[in-house]
């Protein structure tokens, strides 16, 4: 008899929770630790295309979810506090390099930087379980203007300097590589960029600064000559702590824009 109760119970629960259950079709339950939140759906912007966690074809869909966010990008998107990216001005980035021929630290402020709207997207490859993305863009020229401030050794060559600088890059090739993990805010699943590495390369580049500190244009033409005329060589010693400033702005820029997007928003059946 007693066995009989307990089961009689269970089944009355077990059928409560389906009722309870099928009361609301239009919500997802999320775990957390160890409590339940419902999830309710989200309606899906304009600059959004969808993508589910099912597709067979899920890199493909991420593709063209990419390409058609790009004008919206271009000209900004209030609602998330993204800035247009054409131009895309950056306050501040911090560069420091203490190895090899060329050593300096170097703080770049007030960037204003033309060209990265025309970017275009080759590849695109995606593990959604673990949410690793890895994207493949060229962009083919990026000019770029803004002040800095210069200390270091270049080539033996002593720099301190101040002032404004104009770089142009061409035939610029990128590789981003995100590593995402799920945060739950407020009973609601976000994605959060917990590793960002960027690597790229130039096809070509030139470099001009006007020098404030030292005041002497016979520097400054130096400056500029030797600049110029060692370009590869200082580009490749400085790839790696410019590719680390730059994926720690756009890892910052990245998350303020993913702490506003639900993973239902993008990814339907998530």
């Amino acid at each position: 008899m007693a066995f009989a109760k307990i089961t009689s119970t269970l089944l009355v629960g077990l059928w409560w929770a389906i009722l309870v259950a099928c009361e609301d079709q239009n919500v997802t339950e999320v775990n957390s630790g160890s409590q339940q939140h419902k999830e309710p759906d989200f309606p899906t912007p304009e600059y959004i295309l969808p993508c589910s966690r099912n597709d067979p074809k899920i890199e493909a869909c991420f593709f063209n979810t990419l390409a058609h966010i790009q004008p919206y990008l271009v000209k900004g998107i209030p609602e998330l506090d993204v800035p247009p990216i054409e131009p895309l001005v950056i306050p501040e980035l911090k560069m420091e390099n203490g190895q090899g021929p060329v050593r300096v630290r170097a703080i770049f402020t007030n960037i204003t930087t033309i060209g990265p709207g025309n970017y275009s997207i080759s590849k695109v490859r995606v593990n959604i379980s673990s949410y690793r993305f890895d994207l493949h863009l060229s962009l083919p020229k990026i000019e770029i203007h803004g002040s800095y401030d210069i200390n270091g050794n270049v080539l033996l060559f002593p720099i301190q300097s101040q002032g404004d600088f104009w770089a142009l890059f061409g035939d610029v090739k990128a590789i981003a590589r995100m590593q995402g993990v799920e945060e739950v805010k407020d009973g609601v699943r976000y994605m959060k960029i917990s590793r960002l590495l960027i690597d790229f390369s130039l096809g070509r580049a030139r470099f001009r600064i006007n020098d404030h500190l030292n005041g002497n244009n016979v520097i400054g033409q130096a400056m500029n000559q030797f600049l110029n005329q060692n370009i590869k060589e200082i580009i490749e010693e400085m790839r790696p702590a410019a590719s680390a400033s730059i994926a720690k702005y756009f890892k910052d820029f990245l998350n303020g824009v993913f702490t506003q997007l639900p993973l239902k928003v993008w990814m339907h059946d998530a």
